[in-house]
């Protein structure tokens, strides 16, 4: 771990490296004999003091050829505040591991350095973030968040807000997601941090267009178009274009979709953007709501085409969209075979929208060729996924329509079982104690 010095050793060290007595270090007020007392820590150092005893060194080291990059401030600086500069420019490498803050938080609790702490925090919740590891990152988000509420650093918690709402966005809890996105709307206007609003607005508009409050979502997305430069946010610029048009698509507005896709994608000269991959989906989509089978699928194999050779985890996505636009035109095997793959994919990957957006296709399958067996599997197969995310309303769903599905082939004990289950639940959420 890093040994942070007082100004005394500084200066001590600095003088033997430059190989200069205490008599050299003299100056005008600054005698041998206050050179001692500072560098045994009996006699702090005024800025005065500080000033000339850096000229002195710089001088020495370019006599010496030596580049110190140094400065009064360096000087005066205790083993604390010193240890904030470092694990604050730390903090600011893009690629900072997990063993580096690790290193971080020891030093912020030696040194009792919380806001160090909280944006130690952050920089963990982003990178189990990227490990898709939604929940996990929210907890760390939440201790980041308290601790700039007791240091009463307000204006960070309009950013804090909004990587909580977009864990719990990504772990598919969209109401939750706005609670949290709201919340970053009033800091960040609060406090006038513009860039995090800017950003919020766009994941507020996705949240709102998941839960299907279209009106709500094609009205923010214009908002974020508004405050958005084309250039400097030129991904977010193409994907808020891409949530403005699957509004379109839940209007059933499907020529403006084919429009809003086509347009964009004439602007973009990158091949390996990964807007490609979303773009042909949806046009396969929007093709084949018009009935228009033979351009849907061309435009699928585009997107399966994209996702091989740049983007491998968007095939969950590929896959599952193309099965259940395959349901309507050729049947099941070949829906199946497509679902298996998107499954595979979205597993390897853990793409838990897609996850479960597979299985359900799957258990419609199964309904209505009546393999009741096989729709009983996924069923626990998708309780498990609703566990891990603990997500209770999705799973009282399920509880009840398995609680029918037994009741209707007269296997009373399982019925009651999953009944049970789903009242269960319904006590928690209600506070009530059995």
């Amino acid at each position: 771990m890093m040994n942070f010095l007082t100004t005394g050793e500084k200066i001590k060290r600095l003088r033997i490296q430059l190989n200069l007595t205490q008599e050299e270090l003299q100056t005008e007020n600054v005698t041998r004999g206050l050179i001692s007392m500072i560098e045994t820590n009996k006699r702090d150092v005024t800025y005065a003091t500080a000033v000339k005893l850096v000229d002195k060194f710089n001088e020495k080291a370019e006599d010496l050829d030596i580049i110190l990059n140094i400065n009064e401030a360096y000087l005066m600086r205790s083993p604390r505040e010193d240890a904030e500069v470092y694990c604050m420019n730390k903090l600011k490498n893009e690629d900072i591991t997990q063993e580096e803050i690790n290193e971080i938080f020891k030093l912020s609790d030696e040194y009792d350095l919380l806001e160090v702490r909280a944006n130690a925090y952050c920089k963990l919740g982003e990178i189990y973030f990227k490990e898709r590891e939604f929940e996990v990152a929210w907890d760390i988000y939440k201790k980041a968040k308290e601790i700039y509420i007791d240091i009463k650093k307000d204006e960070k918690l309009g950013y804090v807000y909004w990587k909580m709402g977009f864990c719990k966005a990504e772990a598919l809890k969209y109401t939750t997601a706005i609670e949290y996105y709201q919340l970053s709307q009033y800091y960040s206007s609060e406090y006038s941090d513009f860039e995090t609003k800017k950003l919020c607005l766009y994941s507020l508009a996705n949240s709102y267009k998941k839960l299907n409050e279209i009106d709500l979502a094609l009205e923010t997305i214009e908002k974020f178009l508004l405050v958005c430069d084309p250039n400097k946010d030129y991904r977010l610029y193409i994907f808020a274009h891409g949530i403005k048009a699957t509004c379109y698509e839940e209007k059933r507005e499907y020529d403006k979709v084919i429009r809003i896709y086509t347009e964009v994608l004439s602007n973009i000269l990158d091949n390996k953007n990964l807007f490609l991959g979303y773009a042909y989906v949806n046009l396969g989509r929007a093709y084949a709501f018009k009935d228009n089978y033979e351009e849907s699928f061309k435009y699928f194999k585009l997107a399966e085409e994209f996702s091989k050779e740049s983007n491998k985890s968007f095939l969950s996505v590929v896959f599952i969209e193309k099965a259940i636009i395959l349901l309507k035109q050729l049947g099941n095997d070949e829906a199946i075979k497509n679902l298996k793959l998107g499954l595979k994919y979205a597993e390897e990957y853990n793409s838990i929208e897609y996850l479960l957006k597979g299985k359900w296709a799957l258990i419609s399958i199964y309904r209505k060729i009546n393999n009741r067996e096989k729709s009983i599997n996924i069923y626990n197969e998708i309780i498990e996924i609703l566990k891990i995310n603990d997500d209770t309303e999705e799973l009282v769903k399920i509880y009840n329509e398995l609680a029918i599905a037994y009741l209707h082939s007269d296997d009373i004990k399982n019925c009651e079982k999953y009944l049970l289950l789903s009242r269960k639940i319904n006590k928690l959420d209600l506070g009530v104690v059995s």
